[in-house]
């Protein structure tokens, strides 16, 4: 595996791309692979990364058939490869912000109000989540793209869960919750369409205005539970941004169900299951730690409800999320 920013250099150089790195060192921001910011002779800026572990490569292959499906139909910019080796991946930066990123310290330093999305950023997430799940699964298929089915979602996150229990150490509460839902077919979409599934704010590009102009980091695209990508920006963005946002999307063509919201509830406050398991398997500490911070702030939004939820109608767990990104690639 390469390990140093001259080694990932001399690996875009031996299919023709030669690149100056703009810093010594990696961006190590990503859990999955190592980055390099460089410039091409014209001034044109790349994006240069190797896999952190060989069971990525399988990964990235499953994501270069994802951006050739989806270039042409999302309104969007995504990465175009240029060059897709085991060893390199590289790509023209796209134009645009990340919604968010870390300064030096490691805090996060918002692009955009998380507290209040505005309208346009809505807007156009709205329609680019949209065009996404419209893509036919079938073409999905055909072009590679894994397929996980409702059924075996439910059945992989309840094996989750009880992988993680010990480390994680739910309580009573948070165990039976995840499991009510897990149970309740009243909840669970009845279709699959095509999601990106790390949609974090780290992977939404701004334009000027501070609106949608590029996704990033499609390694965990799947055709499966369509709620997902909205789970993710219940996390980040609260519950009332997340109405809004079905609000704009069901006007922009996309399909909806009633308990669409109240599922992304239910899925974000699974997700410590889902970090602490990744967590284990990749023996990362600071991860499994960021897991259990996230289950206590589910833990403590769940007691701070006045009146105990109803699965079968709006399950909630609060109105004011941690608004703080994934750490993951």
């Amino acid at each position: 595996m390469i390990d140093s920013v001259q080694a990932l250099l001399d690996a875009a150089g031996q299919h023709g791309l030669e690149l100056t790195a703009d810093h010594d060192d990696f961006d190590k921001t990503g859990l999955d692979f190592l980055v390099v910011h460089a410039k091409d002779a014209s001034g044109t800026c790349w994006v240069v990364r190797t896999p952190r572990r060989p069971e990525l490569l399988e990964t990235a292959r499953i994501e270069a058939r994802a951006l050739e499906l989806l270039a042409p139909k999302l309104p969007v910019a995504i990465p175009e490869w240029r060059i897709h080796a085991d060893d390199v991946i590289a790509y023209p930066r796209l134009p645009g912000t990340p919604a968010v990123t870390l300064d030096g310290s490691g805090a996060p330093q918002w692009h955009l109000d998380p507290t209040a999305p505005s309208e346009l950023f809505l807007d156009s997430f709205a329609g680019a989540l949209a065009a996404l799940q419209s893509v036919e699964e079938a073409s999905a298929r055909e072009a590679g793209i894994p397929t996980k089915p409702i059924e075996a979602a439910r059945i992989a996150l309840a094996r989750s869960m009880d992988e993680t229990r010990a480390a994680l150490a739910p309580s009573d509460a948070i165990w039976s919750r995840w499991h009510r839902w897990l149970e309740n077919d009243g909840l669970w979409p009845d279709y699959l369409t095509l999601v990106h599934g790390d949609l974090h704010p780290g992977h939404m590009l701004l334009d000027a205005e501070g609106r949608l102009s590029g996704i990033l980091d499609w390694t965990e695209a799947c055709v499966t539970d369509p709620c997902i990508d909205f789970a993710m920006f219940f996390g980040c963005f609260g519950r009332r941004p997340l109405e809004r946002l079905v609000e704009r999307f069901a006007m922009w063509g996309g399909r909806t169900w009633p308990g669409l919201v109240a599922h992304a509830a239910e899925r974000w406050a699974s997700f410590p299951a889902l970090v602490a398991e990744w967590a284990l398997r990749t023996d990362n500490e600071a991860i499994l730690e960021h897991a259990r911070a996230h289950l206590a702030s589910v833990t403590q939004n769940l007691e701070n409800l006045q009146n105990q939820q109803d699965l079968q109608g709006q399950a909630d767990f609060a109105d004011e999320m941690p608004n703080e990104p994934l750490p993951i690639d």
